[in-house]
């Protein structure tokens, strides 16, 4: 009877050294770490632009930065990892790479309201988003998705690294990033840029993760099980470029409509030529939408079935 309550009094007290452990390292790369990049940062930038309220805008984007990419280190910690879960990158890509659009643009208003009226910092969007969108490549270098090697059991990128880069699955990553920044740039002069690209990463993301979340899940289970997910994973591939594809052009199409309907509201005038000319720039870009849907569901389905069958001889 005394050892039985030797071994659970033992248990609980190893249960709790863990639960402080996980506790302390939370704090620490999660609060203590960012925290402390962040006081730092606010005095390089109040230094450097002697404003209070952008130094403190941007020690807001250094904090968010530096959270994220500390998350990494503290993942190891937690029962179900995020990044160091080996069979989970499929779905991961998705969360990553809008999730960090997501909160790149929801900083604007949180520095709306912490500055005076008179603050307009119009470029916060751009620059809060070009930031933070460093975590994406990131990730990308660490969590690949280009194949699965069973002996070793976790995804890998094929080859070297620069070849793995012009996989168009990757590369897409980088075009993604230029579209919202032309798209940022284009419309930051309406100080609701970062309103219609939340709107279209929000919407987006809510399609991928719906329109995936039955492949990722049958990728996790033939993992486990150790059964070949060539054409699951290729399948994935595929649909996850049309889906960033159709991101890209919604933002371009929505495009000069921000510029007139927010100009418009605030009692600018545009003339008829105007406006004919921002619906054709929209037409014309939609067509070529519709275009490049039809390359990728017949040519590069082909590519990556072709692909397939050359890897399973």
């Amino acid at each position: 009877m005394k050892s039985d309550g030797r071994e659970i009094s033992g248990g609980k007290i190893e249960k709790a050294t863990e639960l402080l452990w996980k506790i302390w390292w939370f704090s620490f790369y999660m609060l203590i770490v960012p925290s402390l990049i962040a006081v730092i940062g606010f005095f390089i930038f109040y230094f450097m632009l002697h404003d209070v309220f952008i130094s403190s805008g941007f020690t807001v984007l250094t904090f968010m930065f530096s959270l994220l990419v500390f998350y990494k280190p503290f993942d190891k910690y937690r029962n179900d990892p995020f990044f160091l879960k080996s069979t989970n990158n499929p779905s991961a890509r998705i969360h990553i790479l809008y999730l960090i659009s997501i909160v790149a643009l929801i900083v604007t208003p949180i520095f709306v309201y912490i500055t005076p009226e008179n603050y307009h910092f119009e470029l916060l969007p751009l620059i809060s988003y070009c930031i933070l969108y460093n975590v994406v490549y990131l990730y990308f270098i660490f969590q690949p998705i280009d194949y699965f090697d069973f002996s070793e059991g976790k995804f890998k990128h094929s080859g070297p690294f620069s070849d793995s880069v012009k996989k168009f699955y990757n590369y897409i990553i980088v075009i993604n990033f230029i579209s919202h920044v032309v798209f940022l740039s284009y419309t930051f002069d309406t100080k609701y840029s970062w309103l219609f690209a939340l709107i279209s990463d929000l919407i987006f993301y809510l399609i991928s993760i719906l329109s995936t979340r039955s492949l990722c899940k049958k990728i996790t289970i033939k993992i486990q099980q150790k059964e070949p997910i060539i054409s699951e994973l290729n399948e994935y591939k595929h649909k996850f470029s049309i889906l960033v594809i159709s991101l890209i052009f919604l933002l371009l199409i929505q495009m000069p409509f921000v510029v007139i309907i927010i100009f418009s509201l605030l009692g600018q005038v545009f003339s008829y030529i105007e406006i004919f000319n921002a619906s054709l720039f929209s037409i014309a870009l939609f067509l070529f939408y519709l275009k490049t849907r039809v390359y990728f569901s017949i040519y590069h389905y082909r590519s990556i079935k072709r692909s397939e069958f050359d890897a399973k001889e």
